[in-house]
Order: C-alpha cells, then sequence, then structure tokens
C-alpha cells in the first residue's frame, strides 16, 4: 500500500556502498561467483567453490576471495524522519522512522529539511529470532 509522510529529518547518515552483486575469486582453481545481496545490509559469503573443479578434487573447500572491483554497488544513506512539532500532542514524544534511500535518492535531504516521503511502508528484519526481530521502515521506489 502506497503511503505519503511529512516529517522533518533529524539525522542523515554519510553516503555509504551498499553491495548488489558480491563477485568472489577461487585460490584453487580461479573460477568467479557471483552472489546476488538485494537489499541486504548483511551477507553471508559462500563456504565453499562451485565450480565443478574444485567439487571433485576436495569437495571444492577452497578460500574465496571478495573482489571489489567486479563487485556491484549503489549508494546508500539512512535518513532518520521525525513527526512535525506542529503534528504532535502536548506532552507526548515525536515519533521517529527511518528511511533508507538508494541511488539517486541519495544527498537530496539533510537534517532540518521538512520533506514529503511517498513509499510503501514494509518492515525490516533486524535480528532472526525475538520480540524486537521487526523494525518499521519506508522503502521509497519514486
Amino acid at each position: 500500500r502506497l503511503v505519503s509522510l511529512k516529517g522533518m529529518i533529524v539525522r542523515a547518515s554519510d553516503v555509504k556502498p551498499q553491495t548488489v552483486v558480491a563477485t568472489y575469486s577461487c585460490d584453487h582453481c580461479g573460477a568467479e561467483i557471483y552472489q546476488p545481496t538485494p537489499y541486504q545490509r548483511e551477507f553471508m559469503p559462500p563456504k565453499a567453490c562451485p565450480s565443478p573443479t574444485c567439487q571433485q578434487g576436495g569437495g571444492g573447500q577452497y578460500s574465496l576471495q571478495l573482489q571489489t572491483r567486479g563487485s556491484k554497488f549503489v549508494k546508500f544513506q539512512e535518513l532518520k524522519l521525525q513527526e512535525l512539532p506542529s503534528q504532535v500532542p502536548m506532552g507526548h514524544v515525536p515519533r521517529s522512522l527511518s528511511v533508507h534511500c538508494r541511488g539517486e535518492l541519495t544527498r537530496l535531504a539533510s537534517p532540518g529539511d521538512v520533506i514529503t516521503i511517498d513509499g510503501i511502508y514494509l518492515p525490516q528484519r533486524l535480528a532472526e529470532s525475538g520480540f524486537k526481530a521487526l523494525k518499521a521502515g519506508l522503502v521509497s521506489t519514486t
């Protein structure tokens, strides 16, 4: 469901690279392995080389090295959006929301700016289990 939120930016992280496709090379056979990591901030590298040469020779347990030159990255920035002071009831604490910006949507807002964000409100998994495993986030594609 598409939502529209208006608020003030209270914090903006530095623009950082986020991996979209990680490229690994095998130390034993030299094969390149591509691992898609769409919209994941953390990912685990493959444990074994999947090439037929390594699978036959030693079970594929050779080390893989991350190749940053062959990997694909996009710009990533996290913004903290807070309710406008005029919309907060007297005596209440303003609510805040984390917004993830990718690609060309980075560096468009800075702290103190009042912005309107249109996007899809999706939960984001922070942990594998537990009550606090989900944290709400706003994913914008416009």
